[in-house]
């Protein structure tokens, strides 16, 4: 794995190539009534989040994003107008459960610990996420998020890619249609408050500090306030930083499969 600090892993070029396959495929064109937008919706998609991942505002991804991305100048207020459409929060989700994917075959995962953050912004209340993150050895790294407020099981649900592995999570998960939810999609799991004392169990438990390194790397990386005075765009955000996040993980991990070509060219007399 490379290091962090390496400069292939901003390197904006490897970072656009990998949205682009995060992305391939994600969103056809409708069918039926109405006219299509001018851009596939999957553009829109990697423009925001290279935009998160430059940390650039509206106006400045309008200037320096809009002719790598989508191949011409589109208005800032265009930008704004996606962000603020339901439709690039579910592409998204979708990008990072494939980003998960990639990196269950780059990395060796133990167990999957599930939790819970609030997002706060300078405008309105805070936003809570629910993520479902693999513990690996050395790193961890994203599978699935959810904004579901309504019911515990229902983030859970959301949340939670199906497979077989062991799943941790505070007492606040400890409900029994959550833990039925977990058995449905394949994983064992325990009550917290069961298995604190049980020393097959407690190693495990207590690594949930490297679970909370995710929400500190966003803090550290872009902040902890969003500018954004609507829901939606902030929703949009969050999920745009943590697959930055994941873009990242990846290029570190899969060293030998990223390559520069260099070309030489030789004078003939």
């Amino acid at each position: 794995m490379k290091h962090k600090w390496d400069s292939c892993v901003n390197n904006i070029n490897f970072v656009f190539l990998e949205v682009k396959r995060l992305t391939e495929k994600l969103i056809r064109k409708k069918e039926g009534r109405g006219r299509n937008p001018k851009h596939n919706v999957t553009k829109y998609a990697q423009l925001i989040v290279l935009k998160e991942f430059e940390k650039h505002s509206l106006r400045k991804a309008e200037v320096r994003l809009n002719e790598l991305v989508i191949g011409e100048r589109v208005d800032h207020s265009v930008i704004a107008y996606w962000e603020n459409k339901p439709e690039i929060v579910n592409c998204l989700k979708i990008i990072i459960s494939r980003a998960g994917r990639s990196l269950d075959k780059l990395c060796k995962p133990e167990f999957i610990f599930v939790d819970a953050t609030k997002f706060s912004s300078w405008k309105i209340d805070e936003v809570e996420v629910h993520v479902a993150n693999r513990i690996a050895k050395g790193t961890l790294y994203l599978i699935g998020t959810s904004f579901c407020t309504s019911t515990v099981s229902g983030a859970v649900r959301e949340c939670l890619l199906p497979g077989h592995r062991v799943v941790y999570a505070n007492a606040w998960y400890d409900d029994n249609t959550s833990l039925g939810v977990m058995f449905k999609k394949g994983y064992y799991r325990k009550k917290a408050r069961k298995i604190y004392n049980q020393p097959v169990h407690r190693l495990g438990y207590r690594q949930r500090g490297r679970e909370e390194s995710l929400f500190g790397s966003l803090t550290s990386e872009f902040g902890n306030r969003f500018k954004a005075i609507k829901r939606n765009p902030m929703k949009v955000r969050i999920l745009a930083r943590l697959v930055s996040y994941q873009i990242k993980l990846i290029i570190r991990c899969a060293s030998g499969r990223i390559k520069v070509q260099i070309l030489i060219l030789r004078h003939v007399p």
